[in-house]
């Protein structure tokens, strides 16, 4: 799939999580399953060593693009089986019988869908973990200026600007806390077979699956084929980032209202006007404020996929695989326009000490 293109690809898009979670990355991750799986399922004794060897160097070497799967996916409604029947035509017949031998699809698209979800996680940490030392030497810098606070839209009382900057920065730490929970259920392998049994691997099925986490550098955990609540969990929690974000969005544009003046969102570089070439739109906030939206949006999509008909239910599955590539993308160009504000933001200290000193005038009581 192709992700916010065209002439809005930086603006209400970001071209590395675009590169994460792009069907390059989803077939490289299914032959990097299939290969792991060939040479832990060999180490086990559960496939021939020869056999497995001879997978790992032909689907290292093969090279299949997203158009190569477009009609198979449309015939069958995932990519992997004609990912594997491409596979098999370079293997030996013998070979090819032991392709993903005990597994089935769901277990490829899934695994493969955690990993992309790990990449994205460690661009994302980062990022946030970056605006986070921005915000903060913004408040060693302005923080203990005096700014009016605002209740229901209208004026109430002086405070300091650090009080507007805690409002952003608290919930993101607050959010890394969260990621740190999440990953602990988050990153598993799936490997459950045709119904989540592993029966045709007899005895060997949870030690192939502790051994195959341990060679993706995932958790083991039980088949989760029906199971799930986290990635409604993750994708939950990249809502709340972009949540949260939004709200330094709209405070942003609140703050920087012509008759207020106390913030300039991108100093004089701002977004400009096509009528009236003197304006400087604070057009980063409101790309915050529309992507928080959005994926608030696209997360009551991901709980419908909370009901997960018996032991596997497409119709709930497809709705991840819009969902949670265009929430991580969402949550890639927020970051980004969030540590461009926190970077290039303006404060008029002597515009928040006039404001104050405005309000003090016609509330003496205060």
């Amino acid at each position: 799939m192709n992700y916010q293109p065209g002439i809005f690809s930086t603006y209400l898009s970001d071209e590395e999580m675009v590169s994460i979670v792009s069907d390059d990355a989803l077939i490289k991750y299914l032959l990097h399953f299939e290969m792991v799986l060939a040479m832990t399922q060999a180490k086990l004794g559960i496939v021939p060593q020869p056999v497995a060897d001879e997978i790992g160097t032909i689907l290292h070497q093969i090279q299949i693009a997203p158009a190569d799967l477009t009609e198979g996916t449309l015939k069958n409604g995932v990519p992997v089986i004609t990912l594997l029947s491409f596979a098999k035509q370079k293997l030996s017949t013998k070979a090819s019988q032991y392709l993903h031998y005990g597994a089935t699809s769901q277990d490829a698209m899934d695994t493969a869908q955690v990993l992309i979800i790990q990449d994205a996680i460690v661009v994302i940490e980062k990022r946030v973990n970056d605006l986070h030392a921005h915000l903060t030497k913004l408040g060693e810098q302005y923080g203990n200026a005096a700014c009016m606070a605002h209740t229901r839209g209208q004026q109430a009382m002086p405070v300091t600007f650090q009080l507007k900057l805690n409002a952003w920065l608290q919930p993101l730490q607050r959010q890394l806390q969260r990621l740190s929970e999440i990953k602990r259920r988050l990153l598993s392998v799936q490997l459950g077979g045709a119904v989540g049994t592993l029966s045709v691997y007899d005895d060997k099925g949870k030690q192939l699956v502790d051994e195959l986490a341990g060679e993706l550098k995932l958790l083991a955990a039980l088949p989760w084929h029906s199971q799930r609540d986290n990635f409604c969990e993750f994708t939950n929690w990249l809502a709340m980032l972009t949540g949260v974000l939004g709200k330094m969005g709209a405070d942003v544009l609140a703050m920087s209202q012509s008759e207020i003046d106390e913030v300039m969102e991108n100093g004089p570089e701002g977004g400009k006007s096509s009528a009236m070439p003197g304006k400087n739109n604070p057009v980063l906030s409101e790309a915050l404020v529309a992507l928080a939206r959005l994926n608030a949006t696209l997360q009551s999509q991901m709980l419908q996929s909370l009901v997960h008909v018996n032991e596997r239910d497409a119709t709930a599955w497809i709705l991840e695989w819009n969902a949670i590539p265009q929430m991580i993308i969402n949550a890639g160009a927020s970051l980004n326009h969030a540590l461009t504000i926190s970077t290039n933001i303006k404060v008029n200290t002597a515009r928040m000490a006039q404001n104050v000193e405005q309000f003090l005038k016609k509330s003496p009581d205060k």
